[in-house]
């Protein structure tokens, strides 16, 4: 690579403007390529885009989960729960700390 630091800042203004020009053109290519393998890709198989792109659409929906019933309620306010899935809410952190257990919380 060629050391730039005795450029001025005026070459240098230029290099960064021909460089983004360049980057600019490369990712149009390579936008154009994966075109071009998809088109070929589709045409091996027998298929159209529209066809392909019609599978990946139906392919990604999925179902609904069912919620996760609580596990642990909060005994000074029972609206607040946790399913025991995932960061443990500030209320159960500041009754643990306090010297409770994770089991005097369970529903």
């Amino acid at each position: 690579m060629p050391d730039i630091s005795n450029l001025s800042v005026e070459e240098l203004k230029r290099l960064q403007i021909e460089a983004e020009a360049l980057i600019a053109s490369k990712k149009d290519q390579a936008v154009e390529d994966a075109y071009t393998q998809i088109i070929a890709i589709a045409e091996n198989v027998g298929l159209s885009i529209e066809q392909i792109l019609e599978f990946g659409a139906t392919k990604r929906k999925k179902g609904t989960r069912k919620s996760v019933e609580p596990r642990y309620r909060n005994k000074s306010n029972a609206a607040e729960t946790w399913t025991g899935r995932g960061k443990q809410p500030r209320w159960l952190v500041a009754q643990l700390e306090k010297g409770a257990k994770l089991e005097d919380f369970l529903i």
